[in-house]
Order: structure tokens, then sequence, then C-alpha cells
């Protein structure tokens, strides 16, 4: 699936209705247009969001990653 940013991995993907489709597992491609591969719950038919917009709400790191010893 084409991007227009590129999502951090295990990011939670949701539809129009904000349901969650899935998480994302890969992001790959050039860094100005990424393509993004989503791994589907488990209860989710793949062709059901296939062709389909969707949509990854933005995270905060609220700075967890950069603690000092």
């Amino acid at each position: 699936m084409k991007a227009r940013f590129a999502p951090n991995v295990r990011t939670i993907v949701r539809d129009n209705l904000k349901g969650e489709v899935g998480r994302v597992v890969k992001v790959f491609g050039p860094t100005r247009s990424p393509y993004v591969a989503i791994e589907p719950r488990r209860e989710l038919r793949t062709l059901a969001v296939l062709g389909k917009e969707v949509y990854v709400q933005q995270e905060w790191d609220h700075g967890k990653g950069k603690r000092r010893n």
C-alpha cells in the first residue's frame, strides 16, 4: 500500500469508521513516497479492505527513548 509518509512499525492502522484494520509490519521503498506492508487482524478478511483507504493514528513518543542512564 502506498503511503504519504513513513509510519512507525507496529502502528495501528484504522479504516474510515475508526475500526482497527491491522498493524504496520514493514515500510519500504523511496522515502518521499514509501510503501507500507500491513498485517491484518485475524478476524478481518483481507479482501474486505483491499483497495480501500486506511489511516494511521499519530502516536507521540513522549521522549521515552531519550533518557539518560
